[in-house]
């Protein structure tokens, strides 16, 4: 993929518009891995909906906030996980890329389920970037949710356009 161009949310002017379909509200561009060194495709294009859910679960595991789910040091690329790029205007929500079918991901990583919450995260399956989401698996319905600003797109047809 020579042509690829890839970019994190903070990237885009009007993620709003150029991120999400207009017609369905799904992702209009394939989701990789942050670390732009990485190169994981995780989301295929129009397979997540763009939807708004509470904070509170969007925050790093209970160890340090450069690490992987699984616990282990990231020593890669810095991350800025607390950025509030994504955030929605209501300052309680976030905003993720929905999916309802594990399977629906080309390649995702999930943690070990945390007892006290019933939260999964989800990170890169080749470097174990993350947490990029979460899976409750103690929530009614089974949703898997990526936030906007935890992944980078491919955005190389707004840049033959010059979009971005």
């Amino acid at each position: 993929m020579s042509n690829q161009q890839r970019f994190r949310y903070q990237d885009f002017t009007d993620p709003k518009t150029q991120l999400v379909t207009a017609d369905n509200n799904q992702n209009a561009h394939d989701i990789y891995c942050p670390q732009l060194s990485c190169g994981c495709l995780l989301l295929r294009t129009s397979f997540g909906t763009l939807v708004e859910r509470p904070k509170d679960k969007t925050a790093s595991p209970p160890n340090d906030e450069k690490s992987d789910p699984n616990g282990t040091t990231n020593s890669k690329e810095n991350i800025n996980w607390n950025n509030t790029n994504g955030e929605s205007t209501s300052q309680s929500n976030v905003e993720y890329w929905q999916l309802t079918d594990m399977m629906a991901f080309e390649n995702i990583g999930f943690s070990k389920t945390i007892e006290e919450t019933g939260l999964k995260y989800i990170c890169c399956a080749d470097c174990n970037v993350g947490p990029l989401g979460y899976h409750d698996t103690k929530a009614q319905e089974k949703e898997y949710l990526i936030a906007v600003n935890r992944v980078s797109y491919d955005v190389s047809s707004l840049i033959s356009e010059n979009i971005v």
